[in-house]
């Protein structure tokens, strides 16, 4: 479905036309006439499938319907905070709507010489949210209209009682919008004690076919980096992000890349936030191919046409796996993913995804590890439904 023949407005569809945004995506084609009619919904879909604009168009259009309306999105990170407003504002450019962002790391008393100028839609992270709220700086009553985004995130990182006490405080006449990658018991704990019939959407890729092609290199730990720079110069490399499961071994990879005339940079969790938004800016623009980042520092962090995902170090779980090489194969592009292990088991743990599956290489020598792998791919609509809690 176009949007042009959605029932929202002229101004937003020339937002839509600007961004390039023509044809619907399948959670924007299911989610925004719901958001529209008033429902509250629970949609599980992956990142790269549209889900910003799904939310940002209903939440836009509810505003221009009425004005007493306000909205609050929550993010689990400042990037994808950051990243959110950016995406709303260009939504809404059209439009006399009023967006800010609330996240740690920067000036609060900016922060509230900005929001007392009025607004129509703040984006959050959740403790920043609370510091202003306890201030009495931000009255959470206010909000009705109400957009958690990438929720299973901002729950594996101990927001729960965060949450809890923002969906305990906001108005009473209130809509809310849930996203989330995966959809577990503590995802519908938030349904029953705060949602009101809500409608679930299980959404699959999005728009075309999705293709990761994933594979699994086992290797010593000394084997590491010399395998790194390998497929680093073998690979049709574009842009690649390399995930390490501690700062000083983001460092240590970073800057040995960076020894050997690599493009390469790094990005950790302890890094001042100014730095760290110069980093992502600096690769989003393609100053530089290979990020190299923890899983902390890289979560919410969007960016486009990421060719390749190394898994330097595994991680810890299923989950976290998913959500790191849910980075590339975006929005129809193919992407690949490179993990390096040590055990059997963790590939059994990962394997059997959603979209991809994966076969472990037992070889040393990559070049001929094309023979070992295969490419999955999901097509559009494989795995949706329509059903309520």
């Amino acid at each position: 479905m176009k949007f042009s023949e959605m029932k929202i407005s002229s101004r937003t569809v020339d937002a839509l036309t600007g961004m390039n945004y023509i044809e619907a995506t399948e959670v924007q084609e299911k989610t925004i006439p719901l958001i529209l009619q008033g429902k509250e919904v629970i949609v599980r879909s992956q990142t790269g499938t549209g889900k910003t604009a799904a939310f940002g168009v209903g939440l836009i259009e509810k505003i221009l319907n009425d004005r007493n309306k306000k909205a609050l999105v929550l993010a689990p990170t400042r990037e994808l905070a950051i990243q959110l407003t950016k995406e709303l504002r260009a939504l809404a450019s059209n439009h006399r709507i009023r967006i800010f962002v609330l996240y740690g790391g920067e000036d609060i008393e900016r922060q509230l010489q900005v929001i007392s100028r009025g607004y129509e839609i703040i984006v959050a992270t959740p403790g920043r949210l609370l510091d202003h709220f306890r201030r009495k700086t931000v009255d959470l009553s206010l909000f009705n209209l109400i957009v958690l985004d990438e929720a299973d995130r901002m729950l594996d990182m101990g927001f729960q009682e965060d949450i809890t006490t923002v969906l305990d405080n906001i108005n009473l006449e209130r809509q809310i919008m849930l996203f989330s990658a995966t959809i577990d018991q503590s995802i519908k704990n938030i349904a029953n004690n705060f949602m009101r019939e809500p409608i679930v959407l299980e959404v699959g890729p999005a728009e075309k076919v999705q293709t990761i092609d994933e594979q699994f290199i086992k290797l010593d730990r000394s084997e590491k980096f010399s395998k790194l720079r390998e497929i680093l110069h073998q690979e049709a490399v574009s842009r690649v992000i390399v995930f390490v499961a501690t700062k000083r071994a983001a460092e240590y990879v970073g800057r040995k890349l960076y020894e050997y005339r690599m493009s390469a940079n790094y990005l950790h969790g302890d890094m001042r936030q100014q730095k760290r938004e110069r980093i992502m800016r600096d690769f989003r623009e393609g100053r530089f191919r290979v990020l190299v980042a923890t899983d902390v520092a890289a979560r919410g962090l969007h960016i486009e046409e990421v060719s390749h995902i190394i898994n330097y170090d595994q991680a810890n779980d299923k989950d976290t796996h998913t959500h790191r090489i849910g980075r590339t194969g975006r929005m129809g592009k193919a992407g690949k993913a490179i993990t390096f292990i040590d055990s059997e088991p963790f590939v059994r743990r990962t394997s059997g995804r959603g979209r991809t599956n994966s076969t472990r290489d037992n070889t040393k020598d990559y070049r001929k590890t094309n023979d070992y792998h295969k490419t999955y791919t999901s097509s559009k609509y494989q795995r949706s439904s329509h059903r309520r809690y």
